[in-house]
């Protein structure tokens, strides 16, 4: 089996962010946000303009909460799995405000099982940081993540399209991209690219 660079996204692929924001978003501002809608930045959905929308996000990031929002114990494991035959690194769009809270998640459920934090920010490339450290493989639940790492030369067979979620559901079918619909499925596709190196 090789050892392989594997990168993994945090939000909807470690921690189920989205839903969290979502259902507390509808709660906090009277909305009717559905997941669906989640990905988009219009005034009219969210009840608010850009720049009120932002705000609100950052104070809710803030919250005891959110960072109390963690793994499951079954992605624990296969995450501890992973760590002990392959290096992992935490490849995310979040900025770098969030490194400390996003530190303290990592230190109380997932102690030493990654080599490196990269923080990209929401317009980063994280292409450019999988070409940094090599990776073999991109765990992300954002094609748009995936094709950008495809780009800068991520290996054939290596995006893994992460999770069941309205805002990817229409890339099931890009060729360039392996579907994994759960960490069981991110674990037998890691498996297989391993024996076959």
């Amino acid at each position: 089996m090789k050892r392989l660079v594997i990168a993994i996204d945090c939000d909807d692929v470690l921690v189920r962010t989205t839903p969290w924001f979502v259902e507390k978003y509808n709660e906090l501002y009277g909305t009717s946000v559905t997941l669906e809608q989640s990905h988009t930045d219009s005034d009219e959905i969210w009840g608010a303009t850009h720049a009120e929308m932002l705000t609100r996000f950052a104070q809710m990031i803030e919250t005891d909460e959110y960072k109390e929002l963690g793994p499951t114990e079954d992605e624990v494991a296969v995450l501890k799995y992973l760590a002990q035959n392959h290096e992992l690194h935490l490849v995310t769009a979040r900025q770098e405000s969030e490194r400390l809270s996003t530190q303290a998640m990592l230190d109380r459920d997932l102690s030493n099982i990654f080599t490196s934090m990269e923080f990209v920010g929401w317009r980063g490339s994280k292409g450019d940081i999988c070409k940094r450290i090599k990776a073999d493989i991109l765990v992300d639940d954002n094609a748009r993540h995936l094709l950008n790492a495809i780009e800068q030369g991520l290996p054939e067979g290596g995006a893994l399209l992460f999770g069941d979620y309205p805002w990817n559901a229409d890339d099931s079918n890009n060729v360039n991209l392996t579907h994994c619909y759960s960490w069981s499925d991110v674990k037998a596709a890691i498996d297989k690219r391993a024996d076959q190196e």
